[in-house]
């Protein structure tokens, strides 16, 4: 074992290789999140009620309600079903983000 340790397969040579390899990893990760980003999705409360649509990157783009859920003696539910079909949006921009993130492992660093 050498001053700074040892590498298995020694030297700089494996350094560098390792080094090649993080950045194409850092590459096809960055692309991975690029696309989750563009990724839009669409998704529903109260049977269609209420419809978010929303990109993987947590931008809403539109909020549709249908017309006969808006009751204006109830606007507690429409306030629910818009909160619920929001983080439910975002739940599903953040599990895309992850999906995109899973298999990027460094052998030793996680």
């Amino acid at each position: 074992m050498g001053k700074y340790g040892s590498f298995p397969g020694g030297g700089m040579g494996n350094m560098q290789n390792l080094m090649r390899q993080a950045q194409k990893m850092q590459a096809e990760l960055q692309k991975k999140q690029e696309e989750a980003a563009s990724t839009e999705f669409e998704v529903s409360a109260g049977g269609g009620a209420v419809t978010v649509k929303a990109t993987g990157a947590k931008e809403i783009r539109e909020i549709l309600i249908k017309p006969e859920v808006v009751d204006p003696d109830d606007v507690e539910m429409l306030q629910d079903l818009v909160l619920t079909a929001v983080n439910e949006a975002l739940r599903k921009a953040d599990d895309m983000m992850n999906d995109g993130l899973s298999g990027f492992n460094l052998p030793g660093f996680m």
